[in-house]
């Protein structure tokens, strides 16, 4: 399905084409079509840009940590990098437009071509501060091939890329290895030795990658350490708020152990998780499991 944002482009080694793109050699595209903002790509620095990547299938654990790698790194300045599909990349894009920042699709297919068709709306909404970008031309549809060849134009982009979460084998490490090949930075978030979609990104953590803990483990490896401080800062909280926020960080993850641990009705406890989760402490799963974000009280 295509969109009706006009395209632009450039050739390789004209003024407004990404020079990192360079660093491919003669694997670099030989044009650049795109939609949006076409003076984001032009102005592109490699030094301000980061690459998220990730398994489609993830689980809610990589869900929220893209997306708040996302919102932070872009609220930080970064321009977010990522491939728009189902999964890390997806949440990752709306991570960084939930931080006002800016956001790069890389596609498959044509860039007025928007896939996965059911993200719609996320491609509309990158076009807005952003841009979408592909060597293939417009119209063209996206096919399996296409995806891990896009890939080496993710990885060149940014200083540097970031699994999330990664199976093996997957398209993320392909991603990964090719950062690794242009001497570009590489980092991997760890994640439980119990998850299939871990296995990946633990390896390449034991391999060399950068542990990435959060959007400041980033930051200080791109920018230099306490150049700049990743901290979303939330509304304040209530005492008894805050001591249930407290309680979902160390554990208790729904509310008969919310209630339990701090001795409140679960009723009590059902309203404090809700109302957390309407400010942004806190997410739930599939599951009905609660996690803490990564927001911080302005007290903290």
């Amino acid at each position: 399905m295509s969109g009706e944002a006009p395209v632009w482009e450039f050739a390789k080694g004209e003024p407004g084409f990404p020079t990192q793109l360079l660093d491919l050699g003669g694997d670099a595209p030989e044009r650049l079509f795109g939609c949006g903002r076409v003076e984001l790509i032009r102005d592109l620095a490699l030094d301000r840009c980061v690459t998220i990547v990730g398994s489609r299938r993830a689980s809610s654990y990589g869900l929220r940590v893209a997306q708040e790698l996302g919102q932070l790194l872009a609220g930080a300045g970064l321009v977010v990098v990522s491939g728009m599909a189902r999964g890390i990349d997806a949440a990752a894009h709306r991570g960084a437009l939930a931080g006002g920042g800016e956001t790069i699709a890389v596609l498959g297919g044509g860039p007025d071509v928007v896939y996965p068709v059911g993200e719609r709306r996320l491609y509309a909404e990158i076009l807005d501060s952003g841009a979408v970008i592909s060597e293939a031309p417009p119209g063209r549809k996206p096919e399996s091939w296409s995806f891990p060849v896009r890939n080496r134009i993710m990885a060149a982009l940014a200083a540097m890329t970031v699994v999330v979460e990664a199976a093996q084998p997957s398209g993320s490490l392909i991603t990964a290895r090719q950062a690794l090949d242009l001497s570009r930075e590489l980092g991997a978030v760890p994640g439980p030795v119990t998850s299939r979609v871990s296995e990946g990104t633990n390896d390449l953590i034991v391999d060399g990658a950068v542990p990435v803990r959060g959007a400041q483990d980033v930051l200080d490896r791109l920018l230099g350490v306490g150049v700049s401080h990743a901290r979303g800062v939330g509304p304040a909280l209530e005492p008894e708020l805050a001591r249930v926020a407290a309680l979902v960080e160390r554990g208790s993850a729904n509310c008969d152990a919310v209630a339990a641990a701090a001795a409140i009705a679960p009723a009590d406890a059902a309203v404090a998780l809700a109302r957390l989760e309407l400010l942004g402490y806190v997410c739930v799963d599939t599951d009905g499991r609660y996690g803490r974000t990564t927001l911080s009280p302005p007290d903290y």
